[in-house]
């Protein structure tokens, strides 16, 4: 972690990596919440479900991001058991975070994600986020 003096007080900027697993639990307790909130019918489900990730991308982008449609299931595609970080590399003021997801009960289902960042006024800023396969590299945000 770089520690940045900023009018005189000194704050850690999170690396790459470290932002990655928070947003791993982050997206995994996201995940879990739309699921349950779906499945109990909640009347205000799509409100709640949307908000949440909405904050989610608050936390981790810039306020601008564009996002795809939001998708969930029984089984996070982001769970921090399950997706470990394989190699970060950082160039100037762009870092790429390489995972490997690989499902607890079948092991033989694996996905590859790249996660992007740049680095904006002193803080890594999440750009994209990748899902890797042998076609290319697919948006997954």
């Amino acid at each position: 972690m770089l520690t940045i003096s900023c009018n005189g007080q000194n704050k850690k900027m999170k690396t790459p990596t470290e932002l990655t697993n928070e947003f791993i639990i982050e997206c995994k307790k996201w995940n879990d919440f739309a699921f349950a909130t779906k499945k109990n019918k909640d009347e205000n489900a799509n409100y709640k479900i949307g908000k949440m990730y909405d904050d989610l991308i608050l936390k981790f982008c810039s306020a601008e991001k564009k996002y795809q449609g939001l998708a969930y299931g029984s089984n996070s595609s982001h769970c921090p058991k399950q997706e470990l970080v394989t190699e970060e590399i950082i160039d100037s003021t762009k870092a790429i975070v390489k995972t490997k997801f690989t499902n607890e009960k079948f092991s033989f289902i694996e996905h590859d994600f790249e996660y992007h960042y740049i680095l904006n006024n002193n803080k890594w800023i999440l750009e994209e986020l990748y899902l890797v396969d042998d076609a290319g590299k697919h948006k997954s945000l």
